[in-house]
């Protein structure tokens, strides 16, 4: 129980970790909804999943809805910014780096995670410094949008200029 219950932990702590950084760039609430839906279902089903299913060596299935739930999620979110673009660049927005450093970790380990238990253990061992790649390209992406969220921060006006008396008398 022990392997399946890190498991268990590390696979729902980075969908909700995820799936709240998307949440929190898509504006559209509606949307929001459906992802705090689907995120009460996924629960559900790891928790069901991790219950009744042995693991060999990765938890494939679980990993693979994860990952299909991201991508579509950042879909609808590169498809909502674009519908609803602003007169800014993308790449000033800091949400587009943090969801574009999940896609790319969710992409390059998607197909080793979901092919994880059909492979030779030997040939895994060789080819699984890969992932590390996506991970450290996230980190970087990341770092990247922690520097565009301090930039937001630092050039919002400030409120000194709310202080001044109306005084229009017609």
């Amino acid at each position: 129980m022990g392997k399946n219950l890190y498991y268990f932990i590390y696979t729902l702590s980075e969908y909700t970790i995820f799936a709240f950084i998307l949440a929190l760039g898509i504006i559209n609430k509606k949307f929001r909804r459906v992802i705090l839906t689907l995120s009460i279902l996924f629960a559900i089903f790891l928790t069901f999943f991790y219950t009744t299913i042995v693991i060999k060596r990765v938890d494939s299935v679980p990993i693979g809805i994860e990952s299909l739930l991201l991508i579509s999620y950042i879909i609808y979110f590169f498809f909502s910014y674009f519908k609803n673009m602003n007169s800014t660049y993308i790449y000033d927005n800091a949400y587009f780096w943090l969801v574009t450093g999940i896609l790319i970790y969710v992409g390059f380990t998607f197909f080793f995670n979901i092919l994880a238990n059909s492979l030779h253990k030997d040939f895994i061992n060789k080819y699984f410094i890969y992932s590390y790649f996506g991970d450290i390209l996230k980190n970087i992406l990341f770092a990247i949008a922690v520097f565009y969220f301090a930039k937001q921060k630092n050039s919002k006006p400030t409120n000194e200029s709310l202080n001044v008396p109306y005084l229009d008398m017609i």
